[in-house]
């Protein structure tokens, strides 16, 4: 199992305290400069330069910075004063095509740094509310949420926020709601979709999406219209469908509701080569659908969608060219997120996470 990237960090840098890199009296580089140079954010940053102080490599002096005090741990490695603290976490859903390796990240971000507590809300909002309440009474010193929608903030997390209570949001931003966050570059991932599809030759480039009120799609849907106005070419409404509805958690509606309706979009808009599809499940709807209405992919029609399942060895199933969001290090960042809150509570900090194209065989 691999170690949060922060420990990673706080390794490399004590490394090379001990090999004389940073030398005792020596002033360590700027945080910009180290952010930059490893690659990392901030908080992750923060987190390895707290443990270099707690084991007393380094100290902070006023006008002058971060300096080392020490070639040698002057406490005990990684102490920490009292019991891990209990993190609450409340998750929308997750499965193999989004979220278990969200899971993943929070478990190893945990370790022996805090104790976690998972919880699924299956999307509805009163669940939502009630299972942060019934978190806090029962103790927890922190919070992640994953929430069911962006423009909907549950009253439970209002009355934290406004405590300085430790919260992170994850894979949603909140506008105007000073609370950590960690989420997807979504618009420059939304953007990079739509362009590959103009790249292979799609001309009429579209988007499809579930019924949901979460920032995620807005973002993507942002990044498709950017894509185009590169190309000065105008984004055309009717190229959009958000009306999926059976990958919404909770929903009960049946794929062939879906399917059926998908059909008639393709065939409403026969000059539409191109769809950008921002999750996988609504990929593999429209694949069905598309097949239905008589259309080839990716011959006739090219998608690239948001995420994919992982298969350890299967040659002959079949890969969307897709986006991949690191998952493992959001859930990483959120529990750091957390917990530097514990240590400073109040501080608020935006993460925003890359993404990668995977080639597939939805495009030519």
């Amino acid at each position: 199992m691999s170690q949060p990237l922060y420990l990673e960090v706080y390794q490399r840098l004590r490394d090379e305290i001990h090999a004389g890199t940073y030398r005792v009296g020596d002033r360590m580089p700027a945080e910009a400069e180290l952010t930059k140079q490893l690659g990392i954010s901030a908080i992750t940053l923060k987190r390895a330069m707290d443990l270099l102080r707690t084991d007393g490599y380094i100290t902070r002096r006023p006008r002058l910075g971060t300096v080392v005090v020490s070639e040698t741990a002057t406490t005990a490695a990684g102490a920490v004063n009292g019991p891990a603290p209990l993190i609450g976490c409340v998750l929308t859903d997750f499965d193999d095509t989004f979220g278990t390796r969200v899971l993943t990240g929070l478990l190893d971000a945990s370790g022996t740094d805090a104790n976690l507590v998972v919880k699924r809300s299956v999307g509805n909002r009163d669940a939502e509310d009630d299972l942060v309440r019934a978190l806090v009474a029962d103790g927890v010193q922190g919070l992640v949420l994953e929430p069911s929608s962006s423009q909907y903030v549950p009253p439970a997390v209002l009355e934290l926020i406004t405590q300085s209570f430790p919260v992170a949001i994850v894979d949603r931003v909140f506008d105007g709601v000073p609370v950590s966050s960690v989420c997807s570059d979504n618009v420059t991932a939304g953007r990079q979709a739509a362009e590959v599809l103009f790249a292979a030759g799609y001309d009429h480039v579209g988007l499809v999406s579930a019924a949901s009120t979460v920032s995620t799609v807005q973002d993507r849907l942002d990044g498709v219209v950017d894509a185009h106005a590169t190309r000065h070419v105008p984004f055309d409404p009717a190229h959009q469908f958000r009306q999926v509805r059976s990958t919404v958690p909770g929903s009960g509606v049946a794929p062939d509701d879906d399917i059926a309706e998908l059909e008639k979009f393709l065939d409403a808009n026969p000059g539409l080569t191109g769809l950008v599809a921002t999750e996988y499940k609504i990929a593999v709807l429209l694949g069905e659908a598309a097949q239905r209405a008589g259309r080839s992919v990716p011959d006739d029609l090219g998608i690239v969608c948001f995420d994919h399942p992982d298969a350890f060895y299967d040659p002959a199933r079949y890969r969307f060219t897709h986006i991949r969001q690191d998952e493992a290090r959001m859930g990483r960042e959120a529990v750091g997120l957390v917990l530097a809150q514990i240590r400073d509570a109040g501080e608020v900090t935006k993460v925003t996470l890359p993404t990668e194209l995977v080639p597939g065989s939805s495009t030519r």
